[in-house]
């Protein structure tokens, strides 16, 4: 049976460069698969970036059956709720959870898709232009253009001199992945549900969502905000919602941890990593 490469759900640029890579990777080394979007495909951020730096159409991978037989790859994450056999996964967050899975590849990067790039070096992929720029679109989206905290620098090395060798015009992509969250075309349910995760710590039902923004909005406007996530604690029966504000202009992440009763918050200089940094924290509370 062929392998069923997955990205994670509410998925992201990196997951979606990454399962494409995965994909071509397996085409190389003769490996029957297919990579598959197991959620309803929509025009919305990563769409749009995906569509007008990339040329890539999202909708010509989503597929809505389930499939207990199936054989399932992960990239850019190492859990997933849909049915199917885990083999494998490649992951940028380091996790301490065990698994019996027979490829298991996770390790601290900018993207999940520069940790392929090096698997396509190590087995000799003929690389070109079109995969060099997916690779670095997808490491540059995912640390903010090499901004956060989760960037590595060797690794960002690496890719410019990628982007000489291809000659892609480095500081033109930086730009256009410093992306800001567009809020004034977004309703309050879309605002405080952006990049929305789901994790479970020891049965603590925990979820996260964040805006990246060029400068704060109006205080009265982001306690609006969080007196909808209040609400939307009750209405996801969850025990705590984490809601960050990624600000690029002060270089300065607001992190609010919002509880049917309380709203707890913390500013940090620079811009953290979510999955490096923010919940790595919250975790260690429940486990």
């Amino acid at each position: 049976m062929k392998i069923t490469i997955l990205g994670h759900d509410n998925i992201d640029v990196d997951s979606v460069v990454s399962g494409i890579l995965m994909s071509k990777l397996l085409d190389f080394l003769k490996i029957e698969n297919q990579f598959a979007i197991l959620e309803e495909v929509k025009r919305n951020e990563t769409y749009e970036i995906l569509e007008e730096l990339l040329g890539i159409d999202m909708k010509q991978w989503e597929v809505k059956e389930e499939n207990e037989e199936r054989k399932l790859f992960l990239v850019d994450h190492y859990e997933t709720k849909h049915k199917g056999h885990v083999i494998g996964c490649i992951d940028h967050h380091p996790t301490k959870k065990e698994n019996t899975y027979k490829f298991n590849y996770t390790k601290n990067s900018c993207a999940a898709a520069y940790i392929i790039y090096e698997i396509m070096q190590e087995v000799g992929f003929p690389m070109e232009k079109e995969i060099a720029k997916m690779i670095i679109v997808a490491m540059m989206v995912d640390t903010v253009a090499f901004r956060s905290s989760k960037t590595v620098p060797e690794e960002v090395e690496e890719v410019k001199k990628l982007a000489e060798e291809y000659q892609l015009d480095y500081f033109s992509l930086e730009k256009s992945c410093l992306l800001v969250t567009p809020i004034e075309k977004l309703s309050t349910v879309e605002i405080i549900s952006n990049g929305q995760k789901w994790y479970n710590y020891n049965r603590v039902k925990v979820g996260s969502a964040y805006l990246q923004l060029y400068g704060m909005p109006d205080e009265n406007k982001v306690n609006y905000w969080l007196s909808c996530l209040k609400e939307r604690v009750k209405e996801t029966q969850s025990d705590i919602l984490i809601f960050v504000i990624f600000e690029t202009q002060s270089n300065k992440t607001f992190i609010y941890e919002v509880t049917e009763d309380n709203i707890f918050k913390r500013v940090k200089e620079g811009i953290l990593s979510r999955g490096k940094n923010i919940m790595p924290e919250i975790e260690a509370r429940y486990l």
